[in-house]
């Protein structure tokens, strides 16, 4: 049985939301949460919701053993890139736009194994 979860448009680039997530892949859902509540990072708030709500997910509509999941596959992809009204002064008289990355993040849990 596999469930999934997921956020989208988190106000961080995907890169540095990879560079949390690589730390939790493979392990029980329940050990990945108690790794991410002590990792300093920004996005490890944002990867400790997705996985909370994918046990959530698991008990509430499968009704599965939330100390038997296992975090199988968890990945961030580039979200809306977006443009604001905060302008850069650039060389030769240009202005450019400051531009903000979000990123998409998805976990997949598997029971069992």
């Amino acid at each position: 049985m596999i469930v999934t979860s997921s956020h989208i448009n988190i106000p961080m680039s995907a890169k540095k939301l990879a560079r949390v997530i690589e730390v939790v892949k493979g392990h029980n859902a329940q050990r990945a949460l108690d790794e991410l509540k002590l990792l300093p990072k920004k996005g490890a708030v944002y990867a400790y919701k997705v996985i909370s709500s994918g046990l959530a997910n698991a008990e509430h509509n499968f009704k599965l053993d939330p100390a038997k999941l296992i975090v199988t596959k968890i990945w961030s992809s580039d979200g809306m890139k977006k443009n604001m009204s905060k302008i850069r002064f650039a060389s030769r008289g240009r202005v450019t736009f400051i531009r903000k990355y979000r990123a998409n993040l998805y976990v997949e849990l598997s029971y069992g194994k």
